[in-house]
């Protein structure tokens, strides 16, 4: 429900798609990729959080790709999700709160909240969302006769295909981003617990909101092209312009609105900060030594710097090109996971020698999946389309590229995996 969603949907109309095509490729891209996370939520079952379960598929020493990109992951969320915040909270002052104050006011909250520790955290995200729902359903009713369908006209032809395929991959890398850490919260239910019933919770708690509150930002954005007024909102605030003018009509409770809309991006953050630490222990023994809360104060630091930087330097740059980037990872990570369970476990659990998370000499050392990895990278390298690269073959559709890094991606990891993952274990029998 956190205004970066509302973000993401923006983000089709700025590449020149009409309405209705942004939202025939949120729904139907939704539809699919949120299967992913919600496969990844029933591991949690196992007792190990997702950067610890992987290390059974990606090695103890292959497992350390998954780490660090799994807390730059985490951190680019934080930082992204807090810039989309901090963007209202400028509209709402009209400027007088930059969006670096705005990056640290949110990311302050969230390291508060992370500090109290899981048992809160829990608690407080039962209710969180309660809250962006209201200014949702109101920004939609307050704001609906200035939404356009027509106001954008798509493109036709291999220009069409492209700003498609582009978006596409921006709405995929969101959904999907939750596959790192969609485990993780789950570890404390008991273990005999439905793992349909963690499936079908978590496919429902992704994707129902992410394509509401991204058909809305769609909906925003078809605004900007009919008014003015809009337009120039959204040109000096990003989201926090079209929403402001959105819920204009509702005057000063309009205004409490916006505030509830900025803050939204804290429940949404603090999976991130949280899980930043969890990643970080699993360097090995010496990391689980280090209090967690130290962990979670670090990934808050990084956080606040590398937002309030792209605040202000690119913030509307840095929320294409990230989510277009961290999902090529994303595809490797779930790639390989995915075929170490069903090719050479068999997809059962109980092949897992569950104990031996921790022994590296009972742990593969993980030279498939870092073969998967190099070709993986491979494949994004040439499809991928990004503000400050375009790959040999994205280049190929349209006059300006389109991203198909996750096509590619996918497609080179999942051939590589196998050959290499069977010549690690006929050579090291593990």
């Amino acid at each position: 429900m956190a205004v970066a969603t509302l973000s993401t949907g923006m983000v089709g109309g700025s590449m020149g798609l009409s309405f209705w095509d942004c939202f025939a490729i949120i729904l139907v891209v939704n539809i699919a990729s949120c299967l992913l996370p919600a496969w990844t939520a029933s591991f949690g079952l196992t007792g190990l959080r997702m950067t610890t379960f992987s290390r059974y598929s990606f090695g103890y020493w292959g497992n350390f790709l998954v780490i660090v990109f799994s807390m730059a992951s985490t951190t680019g969320w934080n930082a992204i999700n807090s810039i989309s915040g901090a963007s209202v909270l400028a509209a709402l002052s009209d400027g007088r709160c930059p969006q670096w104050a705005g990056v640290l006011i949110i990311c302050v909250t969230v390291w508060i909240i992370c500090m109290l520790g899981i048992t809160w955290i829990h608690r407080l995200d039962v209710f969180l969302w309660i809250s962006p729902f209201i200014v949702w359903c109101v920004a939609a009713g307050t704001g609906a006769s200035h939404f356009h369908g027509e106001g954008v006209k798509s493109p036709t032809g291999p220009n069409g295909a492209a700003s498609a395929l582009s978006f596409m991959a921006v709405v995929f890398s969101f959904a999907v981003s939750w596959i790192n850490c969609a485990a993780d919260y789950n570890v404390r239910m008991p273990v005999n617990a439905s793992k349909a019933a963690i499936f079908w919770a978590t496919y429902v708690g992704i994707f129902v909101p992410t394509v509401l509150v991204e058909t809305l930002g769609a909906a925003l954005y078809s605004g900007t092209e009919g008014n003015a007024a809009w337009k120039q909102a959204y040109a000096e605030f990003g989201v926090g312009g079209p929403l402001k003018m959105a819920l204009e009509p509702a005057g000063g409770f309009g205004k409490f609105l916006l505030v509830l809309a900025a803050l939204s991006s804290i429940p949404n953050n603090i999976p991130n900060n949280y899980s930043f630490a969890m990643h970080a222990q699993n360097f090995g023994p010496w990391a689980l030594r280090i209090p967690r809360i130290v962990l979670v104060t670090l990934g808050f630091i990084a956080a606040v710097i590398v937002g309030c930087c792209a605040a202000r330097f690119f913030p509307e740059a840095t929320l294409q090109t990230f989510l277009s980037i961290i999902g090529y990872w994303t595809v490797i990570h779930v790639v390989v996971v995915l075929q170490e369970h069903l090719i050479f476990r068999g997809g059962n659990l109980s092949r897992y020698d569950l104990d031996s998370w921790s022994k590296q000499e009972l742990l593969p050392f993980g030279w498939g999946a870092i073969g998967a990895f190099c070709f993986g990278f491979l494949g994004a390298a040439l499809g991928m389309k990004v503000t400050w690269y375009t790959g040999p073959i994205a280049g190929l559709i349209g006059s300006k590229g389109a991203n198909i890094g996750h096509e590619l991606t996918f497609a080179f990891s999942a051939l590589a995996f196998p050959p290499f993952r069977w010549l690690e274990r006929r050579y090291t029998g593990k």
